[in-house]
């Protein structure tokens, strides 16, 4: 089975899904297909953007609503799982949503949680169980091993997250960086460069909008003194530390 049919049907096995996103890019993260499919199977979904500490309110702001207008979501809520931001936000959404829908015709809903690798939906999942993280019983017709965490008495949510495949060639070599790495931090900063704002010149100590990419790595290189034999600069390692940095959360920069 490969990895779509098997986030699809862990879906259609659910209630309810909660679409991870990351806060910085959400567009970048987000699945229209699984959404979609959702929509079809008429599952009610949340979407979450994770990571908020790294974006301002304002742009979180904009993020809701366009996610409010351009999808079928029932609630958009902003967290951030490192700074248990939002927690209380997100369970009054579900409950309240889920009252009104999925918990109307059933005991209990089932939830799963959805998205890309590195967003942090095993940190979401960490966040809504609190401190106790101890499974319930499987529920049949799912996996064996499968367990369940209480965020309620009528709401439970899978501990296995489900992983939706990376449409975007460029964020998988963002996300699990291969040889090439000079080429996928290029992609990354011509991003930042025209992204609605970043920290970038807090964390490198110059602005990457006066300076062409290519000049941009070699800057950075020079910066943390990575040097090859002989005092040239090497931009490969200039490449891992930009890319490392964005996965870290270290550098952040948000755009739609």
């Amino acid at each position: 089975m490969n990895l779509w049919n098997k986030v699809i049907g862990e879906m259609k096995r659910h209630d309810a899904i909660l679409f991870v996103l990351d806060a910085r890019c959400p567009l970048e993260t987000r699945s229209e297909k699984l959404e979609s499919i959702a929509n079809k199977t008429k599952k009610p979904f949340w979407i979450i953007p994770n990571k908020v500490d790294l974006v301002p309110k304002e742009f979180a702001d904009k993020t809701k609503e366009f996610f409010k207008e351009n999808s079928k979501a029932v609630d958009v809520v902003h967290v951030s799982a490192k700074k248990y931001y939002g927690v209380n936000i997100l369970r009054w959404s579900l409950r309240r949503i889920l009252e009104k829908t999925v918990l109307k015709e059933k005991e209990k809903a089932y939830l799963i949680v959805v998205g890309y690798p590195n967003v942090g939906k095993s940190s979401i999942i960490n966040m809504l169980a609190r401190r106790s993280k101890a499974g319930v019983s499987p529920k049949p017709g799912f996996t064996r091993g499968k367990q369940w965490i209480r965020v309620s008495k009528k709401i439970l949510i899978s501990d296995t997250p489900g992983v939706v495949p990376i449409e975007k060639e460029e964020w998988k070599n963002i996300l699990f960086p291969g040889e090439n790495l000079e080429s996928s931090a290029l992609w990354l900063l011509s991003k930042i460069k025209n992204a609605d704002g970043s920290n970038f010149h807090e964390v490198y100590g110059f602005d990457i909008k006066d300076v062409e990419e290519s000049e941009a790595l070699k800057l950075i290189g020079e910066r943390f003194k990575f040097l090859k034999k002989g005092g040239e600069i090497d931009v490969n390692r200039a490449a891992k530390r930009l890319i490392d940095d964005w996965n870290r959360g270290k550098l952040s920069a948000w755009w739609l």
